[in-house]
């Protein structure tokens, strides 16, 4: 297990996913302030629209639902906004303003496709749950992620495994955020996906070689044909 850490400066939660998917895509959008939409984040923009109406709250039988729920913990130095946050009536939990008993918080993290081969969506689940038991002073235990693209919640079992990996992930984020240090590209099949592809250049930066030895290797290239 991790020792725990106490950040005073807080990065944005979802930043996890944009990290797992590739770092240098959350070093652009988060140091370099660098962003733009492709069809992937306008529906997924539409899909957290409808979950994220923060004035609606609904209350049925022993649950509440609540949405767009702002989140923080100081040992992640993450924060953030929860997409639905239902309370269920319970013998264990937290008291609610104008609500009798106690009552446990489920998270629901809203995506619009499919379940992912990576642990992305998870982590960043892992870490809304993380946030609200150091809020709440509670343990929970699981959580789910609802998938547009297949109409179904998938429910998360948290273990410490998930949870040091979340601590871990967010220790980087800050490392490379107090450094202000872009990392080189990979070039991979998430290029195709990426919404700043064009913005990052990854075939031209994920090389290690300074501007002079390309300007040196080019003249070389001149010359030989000047030879020629």
């Amino acid at each position: 297990m991790l020792k725990n850490t106490h950040y005073d400066n807080f990065l944005q939660l979802n930043g996890i996913q944009h990290f797992m998917f590739c770092p240098r895509q959350w070093a652009l959008i988060m140091i370099e302030q660098v962003w733009s939409e492709n069809e992937d984040t306008t529906i997924g923009n539409l899909v957290h629209k409808l979950a994220d109406d923060r004035y609606l709250e609904e209350r049925r039988k022993n649950r509440i639902i609540t949405r767009a729920v702002p989140i923080r913990s100081y040992e992640l130095g993450l924060n953030g906004i929860i997409d639905v946050l239902e309370f269920w009536s319970s013998r264990t939990g937290i008291e609610l303003k104008n609500s009798t008993g106690l009552w446990f918080p489920k998270v629901i993290e809203y995506k619009k496709g499919k379940p992912k081969k990576n642990l992305s969506d998870t982590l960043q689940l892992v870490a809304q749950i993380m946030c609200l038991e150091e809020m709440y002073s509670l343990e929970i235990n699981s959580g789910e992620i609802y998938y547009k693209q297949i109409n179904r919640r998938i429910r998360v079992e948290l273990n410490e495994t998930l949870r040091d990996e979340v601590r871990k992930t967010s220790k980087k984020m800050h490392e490379l955020y107090v450094q202000g240090k872009t990392p080189h590209a990979t070039v991979g099949k998430n290029c195709k996906r990426c919404s700043i592809k064009e913005m990052c250049q990854p075939r031209l930066t994920h090389h290690k070689r300074s501007v002079q030895n390309y300007i040196n290797n080019q003249w070389e290239i001149i010359n030989e044909k000047a030879i020629e």
